[in-house]
């Protein structure tokens, strides 16, 4: 693994980047497969690993250094830049044009998120949960639930105060479908929420979240890969009917030999 400090991190910040930004994870593999981080080495930003509870209440407790500001990149708040007007014009049009999807997934996900917003940060994954600006990490959720337990504390307090908040990328082929679903009269579709439900998942896990319903996922998951067998298995019924009726056309236009007799 590769350790630096925030002197040597400040130095090699680029131009325009304004804060220090770190994500909370256990271990260096699953803090940087956090959705978020995509929001800034796309930018060329560095984002440092936090992988220890004490790392993140570090961060939390340092809140600056030599006067740049250090911020959590799991965080709703995030800014990676000034917004213009034209750039808050392009949210608020994306929101408008999302509002039956956002819709849709705050009741879907009713009791499991506090909202859903539009992001424009998310480059290559369809969805992140993030948290409000007084959240916890997920890593630290666990830890503070595993010390809770351990003095025989209630843990059910816990759970509320620190829903995420579901981010979705408008530009996503995923979200796009989702939307076109919705939109197309397919709401109440079982699909539909299999399709949704599947999409929150997968950014819980991918944000450091554990699936709650572990059962309900790997159903979903293998309904998807039977659908995909069964879709293959089709196209290859079709292939080989088309391959038959091919070879049946070529066998109805061969041309006629003459026959020579020879006495």
């Amino acid at each position: 693994e590769e350790y630096t400090s925030l002197d040597k991190y400040v130095e090699g910040m680029p131009e325009g980047q304004k804060e220090i930004y770190y994500v909370a994870g256990e271990g260096r593999e699953k803090a940087a497969m956090s959705p978020v981080v995509e929001k800034l080495t796309s930018r060329g930003y560095e984002v440092l690993f936090a992988t220890e509870p004490l790392d993140e209440i570090m961060f939390e407790s340092l809140r600056q250094f030599n006067d740049i500001t250090v911020k959590d990149a799991a965080k709703e708040s995030l800014k990676v830049e000034d917004e213009d007007e034209d750039a808050k014009k392009q949210k608020e049009e994306m929101e408008a044009s999302f509002k039956e999807t956002i819709g849709y997934l705050e009741a879907l996900l009713s009791g499991k998120i506090q909202k859903v917003t539009v992001s424009n940060l998310l480059v290559d994954s369809p969805a992140a949960l993030v948290q409000g600006a007084y959240g916890a990490s997920p890593t630290m959720q666990r830890y503070m639930k595993a010390q809770t337990v351990a003095t025989g504390g209630d843990t059910g307090a816990l759970g509320g105060m620190n829903q995420a908040v579901l981010e979705i990328n408008p530009t996503h082929p995923i979200i796009k479908d989702l939307d076109r679903m919705l939109k197309s009269g397919e709401k109440e579709s079982k699909e539909t929420e299999d399709f949704a439900m599947l999409m929150y998942e997968v950014a819980s896990m991918t944000s450091g979240y554990e699936v709650q319903d572990m059962s309900g996922f790997a159903k979903r998951v293998m309904k998807m890969m039977n659908e995909g067998i069964e879709d293959d298995a089709q196209d290859a019924v079709i292939e080989e009917e088309s391959s038959s009726k091919d070879d049946d056309a070529d066998d109805d236009e061969a041309p006629a030999v003459e026959a020579e007799v020879v006495e």
